[in-house]
């Protein structure tokens, strides 16, 4: 297929225009044809302290022994023995839920940073479409990251409500200066890099689980004839996203090779306005939470996107999360300040809003969410630790699967395909997930630091439609997920020999810092292969294409793994494709010839993506 726009160079002459951005008059009414769309955005900011509310939170806290400080509701009555108005380890407090620790709202992204002040509130955001009696609703939460055991209590809570609702998808944005949801940055810190106690605030859990079921619910009740249009670009030069060097992401120069550089957009409208406009973009969300700026509680760069994309075009405007593995966040100089997470945002939202006009219409068809549940091992021995200390919170080992032949337990997790109509599909990944595993790249097996292990399909190569969303931190959180033959951890950290030396190399001198962070090689392969599968047995998945091993030809008649200069391809049963297009990794059309996200090639009606990772 060829679908225009994909509007660089477009988009780069509007944004040269001081100020240029495009109101919400340019909706026009909208024939029902179908679709049925609905928004929601509720408010998930830690509540201020309120001394009322210690007798319905901790009725038997003696308040008056336990008086040290609280900036929020949901926090301990602990005695603030240095006097500086904060909770310091050590300090005695109440424990209230017998827990065995302080709970208190953490900062996510900083280990033992207790939050005392809100910069902007938090939110949950969601969208809701529906066709005929089908419907699904996508929640994007302001955390830094959420297990499934929190999710299914989401959804529980939203489905007592509105058993009809067909599928709910919840995704964290990955927002590291919200209340800590992941658990490794209570006190006390240990090395910096995580804390001896868990930082989840049972008590805001609770309030964030049924904040985040108000917004699903909200957003499904919203439901009203409407219609949908789908768009993407290229992140502009003056938007470029920091890579970390971080092998398969960047090579050994910290140049990207394995990137998603697509900004994609799907919006509603009704015969009022705008309804909901999402942004799914592969990027970090951490400025704030890695910048001077202690104790403050932030949306980040995508709540300065989603306000001025709000006034800007109206209805509710959405960040989600893209296969952001290795990919940082979108600023200029990277100082951690507000002014450069509003610039952040505000460019983001220009962008987006210089693309509406040229939004394509979105086919109305079935609205359906097919998932799996499997097992996966836990082979991150510090993670094995942290699970038995209870640092993840409710996040707990599957009995069924306790015993594990690839590590000591396992954990049970999902992965997704949301199809809205038969023109566009979401992706759902349960982690941080590298663009090497969810679009390719051109790595061979001479690349590959960990060889003997398989290298998984690449999900978005066996996607039909025609428009494909990449989703992290879909429903789970575990960690960063990378194609298993590069995933190289420090010594100790797995049973695996496949590791990195003292400066983070591995045996083929490839930078890594990462995988320290993820619960092993094996659950990023497992979440391929099984979200392959889902995509393989959708009857309408006419679309896709064939997946073959081969190599990019070039004038010279050589072979390369790199399209750079290519002429054509060689599939490695002797085939060779001279007439036709190159192909990007979500099938589309490249006239212009092929470049760094090149993945295959058309020849009539048929689409091969070119696997060059089997040894030529």
């Amino acid at each position: 297929m060829t679908r225009l726009p994909r509007l660089a160079l477009v988009l780069a002459a509007a944004l040269a225009v001081p100020g240029a951005m495009v109101s919400s008059t340019h909706a026009s009414p909208v024939a029902a044809g179908g679709w049925r769309v609905g928004a929601a955005m509720v408010d998930i900011t830690p509540p201020a302290y309120a001394a009322a509310d210690d007798a319905r939170d901790f009725p038997s806290c003696p308040t008056s022994v336990f008086n040290g400080a609280r900036a929020f509701d949901f926090e301990e009555p602990y005695v603030d023995q240095n006097g500086n108005g904060v909770y310091d380890f050590g300090e005695p407090y109440c424990d209230a839920n017998a827990n065995a620790r302080w709970d208190g709202i953490f900062i996510s992204g900083g280990v033992g940073e207790v939050a005392t002040t809100v910069h902007d509130h938090l939110y949950a955001r969601a969208f809701a479409v529906a066709h005929g009696t089908r419907s699904a609703v996508v929640a994007s939460v302001t955390a830094q990251g959420l297990f499934k055991n929190y999710v299914d209590d989401m959804r529980a809570k939203a489905l007592a409500q509105r058993p009809q609702i067909g599928g709910i998808v919840v995704t964290a944005n990955h927002n590291e200066s919200s209340p800590d949801t992941v658990g490794i940055y209570g006190a006390p810190s240990l090395g910096g890099a995580a804390g001896g106690r868990s930082g989840i605030d049972d008590y805001y859990m609770d309030f964030l689980d049924k904040q985040v079921a108000r917004a699903v619910v909200s957003a499904y009740d919203d439901l009203h004839a409407g219609a949908l249009r789908v768009g993407e670009t290229t992140v502009p030069s003056g938007l470029s996203i920091r890579l970390s060097n971080n092998f398969p992401t960047t090579d050994d120069t910290g140049k990207g090779v394995a990137t998603d550089p697509y900004v994609r957009v799907l919006q509603a409208t009704d015969s009022r306005g705008v309804v909901f406009t999402v942004m799914n973009l592969a990027a970090h969300n951490q400025e704030i939470g890695h910048g001077d700026n202690p104790g403050q509680l932030s949306e980040d760069w995508p709540g300065y996107f989603e306000r001025r994309l709000d006034a800007t075009v109206g209805g509710t405007s959405i960040f989600l999360v893209g296969d952001n593995g290795s990919i940082e966040d979108p600023a200029a100089d990277h100082d951690g300040t507000y002014a450069e997470a509003s610039s952040s945002g505000a460019g983001f939202a220009d962008l987006v809003a210089s693309l509406v006009p040229s939004l394509s219409s979105l086919k109305p068809g079935d609205v359906s969410l097919r998932t799996a549940t499997f097992d996966v091992p836990l082979q991150n021995n510090l993670f094995v630790a942290a699970v038995g200390a209870g640092l993840f919170g409710k996040r707990t080992v599957d009995p069924a699967g306790a015993v594990s032949t690839d590590g000591p337990v396992e954990l049970q997790t999902e992965t997704g395909v949301l199809d809205l109509g038969p023109q566009l599909q979401m992706l759902l990944y349960p982690g941080e997930t590298f663009p090497a595993l969810a679009v390719g790249s051109h790595w061979g097996i001479e690349d590959a630091p960990c060889a003997d292990r398989a290298n998984p399909p690449v999900p978005t190569w066996h996607a039909g439609a025609t428009w494909r969303f990449e989703v992290g931190l879909a429903d789970d959180m575990l960690g960063y997920l990378l194609p298993p033959w590069a995933f190289a951890t420090t010594p100790g950290t797995t049973q695996s020999t496949c590791t990195t030396d003292q400066n983070d190399k591995d045996s083929l001198g490839h930078q890594h810092k990462l995988e320290d962070e993820s619960v092993g090689w094996t659950a990023a392969g497992s979440v391929a292969s099984q979200l392959a599968g889902l995509l393989d047995s959708d009857p309408s998945a006419a679309g896709a294409g064939v997946v073959r091993a081969g190599r990019y030809l070039l004038s010279s008649g050589s072979l390369s793994p790199s399209p750079a200069g290519a002429v054509g391809v060689r599939l490695a049963d002797g085939t060779v494709l001279t007439r036709g297009s190159f192909v990007d990794f979500d099938g589309v059309a490249q006239p212009n010839g092929p470049n760094q996200w090149t993945a295959g090639f058309r020849t009539g009606h048929t689409t091969y993506y070119v696997d060059v990772y089997p040894a030529a």
